[in-house]
């Protein structure tokens, strides 16, 4: 199977980690197409959940060791359309990028997978730790090949993570990020033995950056949300059942 990976051209810990993973589970990667920082448009909430000023090695010097082609574009453009047809590309993976356009999906033979820190489709868009908390959902990861709509496609693997009464926010969003990277391995396997998944029916919800007026109270959800998982949990899985 020939990958071709979407990365963000500069420091970034999933773009560090997910490519290592792949070399270290024996998937060649035939090209990288990195994108460089862009400013960001939207609002974005104010509680911070990720690790802040952690060094990793920038990408283009593991693609550099690994003898993988590199190249700095705009992911949406005709040169990475090209590029993907060129590189005769199977599969796309998401470890760095915005949204991207249907001409760029359609390239790939059989899709590009994106790796979402969400249960799709009922946590879609942006700050899925903190809705999960907001609207009572558990926390979780979906792998999916994407579609021309923003975090819905055809479902490959789901899984439930636990939280524990002593969790920090940052506890959750590492544990999120390292199971990200294992379904992204599952994913491809299941892939490699001809699954086709079937898209999404139900429309979920879309969330943008949680607003000031709902996060000001957001760690006391935490706290209650923590005590009540369990029935959280079990409740979810009744719906998506």
């Amino acid at each position: 199977m020939r990958i071709g990976i979407f990365a963000y051209n500069f420091n970034h810990k999933k773009t560090f980690e997910g490519i290592i993973r792949l070399w270290l589970e024996g998937y060649k990667i035939s090209c990288i197409f990195a994108q460089d920082r862009l400013k960001l448009n939207f609002y974005q909430s104010k509680i911070r959940v990720g690790p802040k000023d952690i060094y990793y090695i920038h990408p283009s010097r593991i693609a550099e060791r690994l003898n993988i082609p590199y190249h700095v574009l705009m992911h949406n453009s005709k040169e990475c359309e090209s590029l993907i047809k060129e590189y005769e590309l199977d599969l796309g993976i998401i470890l760095g990028a915005r949204i991207l356009k249907k001409h760029i999906i359609d390239a790939f033979r059989i899709g590009i997978i994106n790796m979402h820190p969400g249960l799709l489709p009922w946590n879609r868009g942006l700050d899925n730790l903190k809705w999960a908390i907001i609207d009572e959902l558990p926390q979780g990861v979906t792998t999916h090949l994407i579609d021309a709509q923003v975090d819905w496609g055809s479902i490959l693997l789901q899984e439930i993570i636990e939280v524990y009464p002593d969790d920090t926010l940052l506890d959750i969003y590492l544990r999120l990020q390292s199971k990200e990277l294992d379904l992204m391995i599952e994913s491809i396997k299941k892939l490699e033995t001809g699954f086709h998944p079937t898209r999404t029916a139900i429309e979920g919800k879309y969330n943008r950056a949680v607003p000031p007026d709902i996060e000001k109270d957001l760690l006391n959800l935490f706290e209650k949300y923590k005590q009540n998982y369990e029935l959280i949990k079990s409740r979810f899985l009744k719906l998506r059942s």
